[in-house]
């Protein structure tokens, strides 16, 4: 009874363990926040490398295009400063007809893309001005000077190439309006390359923004002081840009995956940002403000992702990492799920098992109890008929015996076998009985009838 009381103490201990095991333990949720935090950590990494890359793409083309600005004005440069070079390379100055060949070797539409022309302003007083008028008209006798000012000097379009596309830029004076006059006494004062604030350009029908780009000339080569410089201030030679085709020749914006707006001073020269724009992108990933100091200006270049560029780095591999992470996870969340209701479904079984098994013991407890009962009667039934059949037995036997010495010689033969015949028969009853007895392992002096529960 107490090794089947032991395992009825195990198999409740084992119930007790599989009630524990019926839901997710501990180490299952630290399994799951482990690996939710390891796709958690692969996506944000792989997020951060793509941005980078992103990033550094979106570095270059932004450089790219602040170097592309430097180097085509610089470039431009070069064409107004050959310019003066001809100029000087003149004793008795320069015509109209010598700057026509002169801007013909320069190529401009092929070599100076962007650029809308380069052209001659010289530098006229008052007391000078029917001289100078007088020796233009001789080629170009409705040559003009206008509009009108205050100022007391002029500073007139003389020539400008190629003519045909500029041509009511002609005799256009630049001491008329502020922009385009304070930046030729600068260039005149500095002996360096000016451009001019934003403007509109007379030849341009869409009156788009635009800008001048000056380089002074003199006399006698180039002075040491603005006083020397003032003295001898013979005009300027300048390049006329509409912006929006300068950026169209310089920048090739088909090409770009970046969008380019141009201030000066708060004012737009060119802005490719806007709204009805196909690739225009209200959400740019990435945008930055590079101020550049330009010939005497400040232009501030707004620089923006446009959707090209992002469609161009759209990369799945995070959304990939994080899908297959959670699918993962999620898989990992069900296993362990499964896992818990098998648990359930087995101590439902379990405790099925163990009612079942206690039925059973109380079965068994109640059968010992039967067979234990059983057995004491059978023992006790045993002695008593033992008891009872040996008692005659003994008797016989002993009658047997007085009867045998008492009358023997008075038997004849058939009397002598008769009586050992059923002394015989009485001794091996008496040993039946004893055999029943050790058979039963009861033995008369040691029998005790207990009473059963």
């Amino acid at each position: 009874m107490n090794v089947k009381n032991t395992q009825l103490e195990n198999i409740l201990n084992e119930e007790r363990d599989l009630q524990t095991r019926g839901s997710l333990h501990w180490w299952h949720w630290l399994i799951i926040f482990l690996s939710v935090l390891l796709t958690l950590g692969a996506w944000y990494f792989s997020k951060k490398q793509v941005e980078e890359k992103a990033l550094i793409q979106f570095e270059r083309q932004s450089e790219h295009i602040v170097d592309l600005v430097r180097e085509r004005t610089s470039k431009y440069e070069d064409a107004l400063w050959g310019g003066v070079a001809a100029i000087r390379s003149q004793s008795y100055g320069m015509d109209y007809q010598e700057w026509q060949r002169f801007s013909e070797t320069l190529r401009i539409d092929e070599r100076y893309p962007g650029i809308n022309g380069i052209g001659v302003i010289y530098h006229v007083l008052p007391e000078n001005l029917e001289e100078y008028l007088a020796q233009e008209r001789k080629l170009r006798p409705d040559y003009k000077i206008y509009p009108e000012h205050n100022q007391n000097e002029y500073l007139p379009i003389t020539y400008i190439e190629p003519v045909n596309i500029n041509a009511k830029a002609v005799g256009l004076d630049m001491a008329h309006e502020q922009n385009r006059y304070s930046a030729a006494l600068k260039a005149r004062d500095t002996g360096k390359a000016q451009i001019t604030g934003p403007i509109t350009l007379v030849q341009d029908s869409e009156k788009t923004p635009g800008f001048l780009f000056y380089a002074p000339f003199y006399s006698e080569g180039f002075y040491d002081t603005v006083e020397d410089r003032q003295s001898n201030f013979l005009g300027l030679v300048y390049a006329p840009f509409i912006t929006k085709k300068l950026m169209a020749g310089v920048l090739e914006k088909e090409k770009r995956q970046v969008a380019l707006k141009i201030t000066d001073e708060g004012t737009a020269l060119y802005d490719e940002n806007i709204k009805n724009d196909p690739m225009h992108d209200e959400n740019p990933m990435f945008k930055k403000m590079v101020s550049i100091d330009l010939y005497g200006r400040t232009w501030v270049l707004d620089i923006q992702t446009k959707k090209s560029f992002r469609m161009a780095n759209e990369n799945n591999q995070p959304r990939v990492i994080l899908l297959s992470g959670a699918v993962i996870d999620a898989l990992i969340f069900f296993i362990f799920f499964l896992l818990a209701k098998s648990n359930k479904r087995a101590l439902s079984f379990a405790n099925k098992m163990t009612g079942e098994y206690k039925d059973q013991l109380k079965n068994i407890k109640k059968a010992e109890k039967e067979i234990l009962r059983s057995n004491m009667e059978l023992e006790k039934f045993a002695y008593l008929a033992s008891h009872d059949l040996q008692e005659p037995l003994r008797m016989v036997s002993s009658f047997t015996e007085i009867f045998k010495e008492e009358y023997s010689d008075k038997f004849d033969e058939q009397a002598t076998f008769y009586m050992n015949h059923i002394m015989e028969a009485s001794n091996r009853m008496q040993a039946l009985v004893r055999d029943l007895l050790e058979y039963s392992k009861v033995q008369e002096t040691d029998i005790e009838f207990k009473e059963i529960k």
